[in-house]
């Protein structure tokens, strides 16, 4: 059987699944709509799906102690959503993972995917990948948060991650630099070369 379109993306993302393993992995997957503010997983819920993202965003948020959204990482277009450490300890969730527009993404029961990796290298392999462009993210992000000023970070932004500026909001911007939407909005016009007066 054929596979859908979607797959020839992931194909050239991850290479070395086979055809075969990608429609294992499609006889286990479904196709699951999420509207704009939506959730794919919830605070305190214990994660038990997986997914590929096959159109749309999500952000992955957390509330600080004042009960304020802090935004720890965005996904867009062929991305993976997952929460790993919930899902292995049964731990509700401290993260919220939030559809940002009409999306649409390819659902995966986590627990029947796990029994694959000891008889499919490949996928073990991509499940590998996956958790080090999470640690990899992780470590960037915390890297963004050391720099000192609103404009070193919204720079870091626009020369490294330009998919953040070019379709996340000022607000969520903001959320993800722990800085307000106007300490954002004043680097966004430094950066471009306009003048502008406090």
């Amino acid at each position: 059987m054929e596979l859908p379109p979607y797959y020839q993306r992931l194909s050239k993302k991850y290479p070395q699944v086979t055809t075969e393993e990608w429609q294992i992995l499609d006889n286990l997957a479904t196709i699951r709509y999420i509207r704009k503010g939506e959730t794919f997983l919830r605070y305190g819920r214990v994660a038990r799906y997986s997914a590929f993202v096959l159109s749309g965003q999500f952000k992955f948020s957390l509330l600080n102690d004042e009960g304020i959204e802090k935004i720890v990482k965005f996904s867009f277009t062929d991305d993976f959503l997952a929460n790993c450490e919930s899902f292995h300890k049964k731990a509700p969730s401290n993260v919220c993972i939030t559809a940002l527009e009409d999306s649409v993404i390819l659902r995966i029961n986590t627990k029947k995917l796990q029994p694959l990796y000891d008889q499919h290298r490949n996928l073990l392999h991509v499940n590998l990948q996956l958790y080090q462009e999470l640690m990899e993210q992780q470590a960037e992000h915390q890297y963004i948060l050391s720099l000192k000023s609103p404009i070193q970070r919204y720079r870091f932004l626009l020369e490294h991650r330009p998919a953040i500026v070019e379709k996340i909001s000022l607000t969520n911007i903001a959320r993800y630099l722990y800085i307000s939407r106007e300490a954002v909005s004043r680097a966004r016009i430094l950066l471009s070369g306009r003048k502008f007066c406090d």
